[in-house]
């Protein structure tokens, strides 16, 4: 008897020793798989990233018969290896290609009227296809996959832009977080996977946007979330942003369907530097689409300390406003009108006023300059708009190209992006400019600024071109913040203000 149970032992531990092995194997055989994977697939997303424009600009037929192409081959393979891999494998790695290809039908119809003009809906059979992956929206096990992670923030944007284009949120602060929070609320039932998401969008809007008037969805977090690590963080942060607008002066200089747009003024010390002050008005960047006036209150309290008044601007943005660069046009000129009404009481000198911005913000301190209409209608026209000098830090020169077609979405008149694009608006000017550009910069090319100084040098303006060498957009900081720095302090000093 004894021995009739030693065996059945032998034979369970020996099962279960095999069993072990096969498992190794399967996880050798896995990693060889997805190494393959990944070296198939390198080729492919970098083609289908690199063309863009001739892919998204196809009707939904050829363009879905393409992609279901190409989804087929990883599937295949997929397949191929079905022996070698464990059925959990097997069966999530089918599901992860699905939504890789899935995630391009779902961006379909977005960046087709982004490239086309032509507004469609998805057809049946593929909101179908679609559909089905609302079911792993909540699953634990991808919870933490690239794939999923990827389709989710494109499904939660596209269906956020569904909820602003209706009109839902119509003059409220902060739209587009208001819209994500909206959709999120309504497909995450895990609290888990809510509280990641949640913590994401909302630690990405604070570093991005700011804190102003986004105390409702933040208590509404701290009270909801469950996940301490992400309440403390986000905690920290907020407070961090809380202390940063409590050491400077802020004014409303302008309000607009609702929306009170603030000054942020650094005195200098009036006991120290007496009389009329010269002035640096700050435009942030963030493609008219995000940006905070925050980014710039550490430069503004050094420019204070030396003499300067410094005012950093907050303008509507699409992010938060829902509005396009027209408005954030109006909304520099109406600030600039606001400083020279205001000049007497902050001890402002008029005549010495430097506009300044990185990327877009230098694209409006460009505006500011060029731009004659676009006023806004409560403006007093009698007030100048325009700066004595403007330093621009890779700014955005043209608004007509194919990247910009976005902010002409919603007029008939396509053209009408001319109205505020720098290189469609050259003129003699009396403003002394400054212009900071990467060598290397792919968001605004290098030959959208040498054509603007080009032309404006020939039309005799005051300008001058300063290139950083192998420097790509974000020239303002990391590794060339030094340089741009020096340069503009020495332009700076060079004014004799």
């Amino acid at each position: 008897m004894h021995s009739n149970i030693r065996t059945k032992l032998i034979f369970i531990l020996f099962i279960i020793f095999a069993q072990s092995c096969k498992n190794i194997d399967f996880e050798k055989n896995k990693n060889i798989y997805l190494q393959e994977q990944v070296e198939l697939a390198i080729p492919v997303w970098k083609h289908i990233n690199s063309n863009k424009y001739p892919l998204y600009t196809l009707n939904q037929n050829d363009f879905t018969h393409k992609i279901d192409s190409i989804h087929s081959i990883f599937k295949d393979y997929l397949k191929i290896n079905k022996e070698n891999l464990d059925k959990k494998t097997f069966n999530e790695e089918t599901v992860l290609i699905k939504l890789a290809f899935d995630r391009l039908i779902l961006e379909y119809p977005e960046l087709h009227q982004r490239y086309t003009g032509k507004k469609i809906i998805l057809s049946d059979k593929n909101q179908a296809k679609l559909n089905e992956n609302l079911k792993v929206f909540n699953d634990e096990i991808l919870f933490s996959t690239r794939e999923l992670k990827e389709y989710l923030t494109s499904y939660i944007r596209i269906e956020a832009n569904k909820k602003l284009g209706s009109g839902v949120f119509s003059k409220l602060d902060n739209q587009q977080l208001q819209a994500d929070w909206n959709v999120m609320d309504k497909i995450f039932t895990n609290s888990k996977i809510g509280d990641f998401w949640k913590h994401k969008y909302l630690n990405y809007h604070v570093n991005n946007f700011g804190i102003k008037n986004i105390d409702k969805i933040y208590s509404s977090f701290m009270t909801s979330c469950k996940t301490t690590e992400y309440k403390e963080s986000i905690s920290k942060l907020h407070n961090s942003h809380k202390m940063g607008r409590e050491n400077h002066i802020i004014e409303t200089y302008k309000e607009i369907d609702g929306f009170k747009l603030d000054m942020h003024l650094f005195i200098p010390n009036s006991e120290e530097f007496k009389g009329k002050r010269p002035a640096i008005v700050k435009f942030h960047g963030g493609s008219w689409s995000e940006g905070k006036p925050d980014w710039f209150f550490s430069t503004a309290e050094s420019y204070a300390k030396q003499g300067w008044v410094v005012a950093v601007v907050e303008y509507r943005i699409k992010g938060r406003h829902n509005t396009y660069p027209f408005e954030s046009v109006k909304d520099a000129k109406s600030a600039m009108r606001w400083i020279r009404e205001n000049a007497e009481k902050h001890n402002v000198d008029s005549n010495k006023i430097i506009a300044t911005g990185d990327s877009a913000g230098g694209h409006l301190s460009l505006a500011i300059t060029l731009v004659e209409n676009w006023n806004e209608s409560t403006d007093n026209l009698q007030i100048n708009a325009v700066p004595n000098v403007i330093i621009v830090n890779a700014g955005v020169y043209d608004l007509t190209t194919r990247e910009t077609k976005w902010i002409t979405e919603h007029y008939k008149n396509k053209e009408i992006a001319k109205e505020i694009s720098p290189n469609n608006l050259l003129k003699k000017s009396p403003v002394k400019m400054l212009l900071i550009h990467g060598e290397k910069d792919k968001n605004c090319p290098y030959e959208t600024v040498t054509y603007f100084y080009n032309q404006m040098k020939a039309l005799g303006n005051d300008i001058e071109l300063y290139t950083v060498k192998e420097a790509g957009h974000f020239i303002w900081y990391g590794k060339h913040s030094t340089e741009v720095s020096k340069i503009t302090s020495e332009f700076i000093r060079s004014l004799n203000f």
